[in-house]
């Protein structure tokens, strides 16, 4: 399972100054903090940004995380304008997040991967989310033909289910869906995409419910399901951890207990 850093992301204050800042010196630090605390991939998503500084302000964050360490970039941009404009900075092939399941959405987005060989990844939404898993998995479906009509097959094309807040109404019929459309994608697709959740959609305070409690057992769900790809935030620890004795669980890693921190001993 890849672990994506979704820390880069102007919603928190300190990415805000940097950005605004353009430090490079702090920003090349904090990618370092991602790498060590397990980040393969590092999601840039810088927000909403002025037309005028959009250049500016990607070709600051690619070359300056690309200097700074070897994680693989997402370009985190609802558009393809901007993704195209963002990966001409990149020295290295990025995944270009995200498409939806909307012709104007995917059809421009899958178009700019096709042409550049890239991985891309598609939620499974048009302009709202379905909350139920047939739903989710015909589009699912709409996404994978529209891929492969560009030649995005397999493993190039990364779907995301769409995670929502467990505390917004029906939220458990989402998370339900989610971890079924998981479950689904090996089986229904050939060759199969890769799946990919962002976790920290699931306990957004935007629901008015302290939800985070849930996260490291919805991970293991997801992962017991088939996920492939995990978006989190790598400087939660427990986070972190569960997905390492998840590895480790799946034979793709050795134990050592020393590699984690260990529960207070009750007297």
């Amino acid at each position: 399972m890849i672990i994506v850093a979704d820390n880069i992301t102007t919603t928190r204050p300190s990415v805000r100054r940097m950005i605004d800042q353009l430090d490079a010196g702090a920003l090349s630090e904090f990618c370092l903090r991602l790498r060590a605390a397990g980040a393969v991939w590092l999601d840039l998503n810088p927000g909403f940004v002025p037309r005028a500084k959009r250049d500016e302000v990607w070709g600051f964050l690619v070359r300056t995380i690309e200097a700074s360490c070897d994680c693989k970039l997402m370009l985190d941009a609802p558009d393809a304008a901007t993704l195209e404009l963002a990966l001409k900075h990149c020295a290295r092939p990025p995944v270009l997040n995200m498409a939806t399941a909307q012709p104007q959405s995917y059809g421009p987005i899958f178009d700019l991967a096709a042409a550049h060989d890239l991985e891309v990844s598609a939620a499974c939404i048009t302009s709202t989310v379905p909350s139920g898993f047939d739903e989710r998995l015909s589009l699912a479906a709409l996404l994978v033909s529209e891929a492969a009509a560009r030649g995005i097959t397999g493993s190039r094309l990364i779907l995301d289910p769409m995670v929502m807040p467990l505390g917004l109404d029906q939220g458990e019929r989402h998370a339900r869906a989610v971890l079924d459309t998981l479950r689904a994608i090996p089986n229904v697709f050939d060759p199969k995409p890769c799946s990919m959740i962002a976790l920290s959609n699931l306990y957004t305070k935007t629901a008015g419910v302290d939800a985070s409690f849930c996260a490291a057992p919805f991970l293991s769900a997801a992962y017991g399901a088939g996920l492939d790809v995990v978006m989190i935030d790598v400087l939660n620890r427990e986070l972190t951890q569960v997905r390492s004795l998840l590895q480790v669980f799946g034979g793709h890693a050795i134990f050592a207990a020393s590699d984690f921190d260990k529960p207070a001993t009750r007297k």
